[in-house]
């Protein structure tokens, strides 16, 4: 049998939309997949890497701890069985990682390789906070270094230049602070870090130098993240004139610009038992004719219903026979990467806006694809208008268990459901409302009301101008 290909794929900084269209297409080529311990878990779904068929070992659960040794031997395996291998790792595979060594292992052996490049966390992460590495007149190159060189000890010496990215560093501040000043750093430098770059609980933190080590322990910094030193600690004017905001939803990205986002989420996906159970009849009933309209009420639900459809061996001609709709365009844009051009496409705004982008719904039958859930008005409205509705909600939402870790600084913060707000207030009490607060919808602003605070509504998920956003 002839060999397969092994493809070492940079995922970039963990935000699976920054991976390239390059390293996308090799996973979905790939029969057999390697995922680095630091990639989010739902990272393949992100992407709509379809799994059913694919071999998938994730390193964050191999206990002890794959050596080097044991990856290329997993690689090679692999690829002698005839798979096609995806090696997919964080950051870029040249930057601070074992690509080098894999490459070598597999060229002794014959088996054909591939590099994909992919953006490394001390650009991706640096340019998503807004700290720019370079600067035309004050920071015109940069160095890249690990704190610790083989055999795990601190580096005696750092490169000096305009701005300086220390990566892997956060268990020796102390030593490296005092490192930095012994080669001649000013104590008063500017410095920055920046964990969690451009995924979940990310968390910036400004400091001079002196005090950088004492920063980061009373913000309850953790790894991965990277230091800045000089220049590019920094961010841009820009940035600065905008408000840090604490996103508590699921999904950021029709936020960003409305500041410097930090995505913090109140809540976490789970699986919806009674779904398993209700989804054969409603394959069936789809296949039957049994619905004129299928209703994709947010991404969750695309991203979950063709992850059901995969498993099952289907695809997206199950909905050929009903018209499709979806709310909001950020859910249209997620059909359409299944070969799905929706036929309607509502507002995402309240359920009465939703309801009045439909013609007449008399005598019709409406399947809801729910991504967590939807307002109860947005059901009732339908049956108002004389539709059976059916709903399909594969996840439910439970409170985050990542909450409770110390908060951000933050200008703003932001609440998207009720039940967002209450896993917050569970867990930190009313001080998380000290700072200004908005919020989705008018069922939010209700149970921000209970709680006595009031809020800023967002409307579709934006302001309208960019100077009403500052002034918010």
């Amino acid at each position: 049998m002839a060999f397969g290909r092994v493809y070492l794929i940079g995922a970039g900084s963990g935000a699976a939309d920054l991976i390239s269209i390059r390293g996308r297409r090799a996973l979905r080529s790939a029969d057999a997949m390697l995922v680095d311990r630091l990639l989010p878990r739902d990272f393949l779904a992100e992407l709509g890497i379809p799994t059913a068929d694919k071999l998938v070992e994730w390193l964050a659960d191999k206990s002890p701890r794959w050596s080097q040794s044991k990856i290329n031997g997993w690689l090679t395996i692999q690829a002698r069985r005839g798979r096609n291998v995806a090696r997919l790792k964080g950051g870029d595979p040249f930057v601070f990682g074992q690509a080098e060594e894999e490459t070598g292992h597999l060229s002794k052996l014959g088996v054909p390789w591939e590099v994909i490049p992919g953006p490394s966390s001390f650009t991706a992460a640096l340019t998503a906070a807004g700290f720019p590495l370079t600067r035309r007149h004050e920071g015109r190159g940069f160095s890249v270094s690990t704190a610790r060189v083989a055999g795990g000890a601190v580096s005696g010496h750092f490169p000096k230049s305009d701005s300086l990215v220390i990566m892997m560093g956060v268990g020796v501040l102390d030593q490296i602070v005092a490192r930095l000043l012994a080669d001649g750093w000013p104590a008063d430098t500017q410095t920055a870090i920046i964990e969690r770059g451009t995924l979940a609980w990310e968390r910036r933190v400004l400091s001079p130098l002196a005090r950088l080590a004492a920063a980061a322990e009373n913000a309850g910094v953790s790894s991965p993240a990277c230091v800045i030193v000089g220049s590019a600690a920094t961010p841009i004017f820009a940035s600065r004139q905008r408000p840090t905001i604490l996103f508590t939803g699921l999904d950021p990205s029709n936020f960003r610009m409305l500041g410097n986002l930090l995505h913090w989420p109140a809540l976490e996906l789970a699986a919806n038992p009674e779904a398993q159970d209700t989804l054969p009849g409603v394959l069936f009933s789809l296949a039957n004719r049994e619905f004129d309209w299928v209703l994709f009420a947010g991404k969750v639900g695309v991203i979950s219903f063709f992850q059901e459809l995969d498993k099952r061996k289907l695809d997206s001609r199950a909905l050929a026979v009903a018209s499709v709709a979806t709310i909001g365009a950020g859910t249209a844009d997620r059909l359409c990467e299944h070969g799905i051009r929706p036929d309607l496409i509502a507002e995402n705004r309240t359920p009465e806006e939703t309801l009045g982008s439909f013609g007449g719904l008399a005598g019709k039958s409406v399947l809801v694809v729910e991504g967590t859930h939807s307002p109860r008005r947005l059901h009732d409205g339908l049956m108002d208008r004389g539709a059976t509705v059916s709903s399909l909600a594969l996840n439910c939402v439970v409170p985050n268990r990542q909450l409770g870790r110390a908060l951000p600084d933050h200008d703003v913060i932001c609440f998207v459901s009720p039940s967002g707000v209450r896993a917050y207030c569970d867990t930190y009490g009313p001080a998380v409302f000290q700072n200004r607060v908005w919020c989705l919808g008018e069922d939010t602003q209700r149970e921000l009301m209970g709680f006595g605070v009031e809020a800023r509504v967002l409307m579709n998920g934006k302001f309208a101008t960019s100077s009403a956003l500052v002034s918010a």
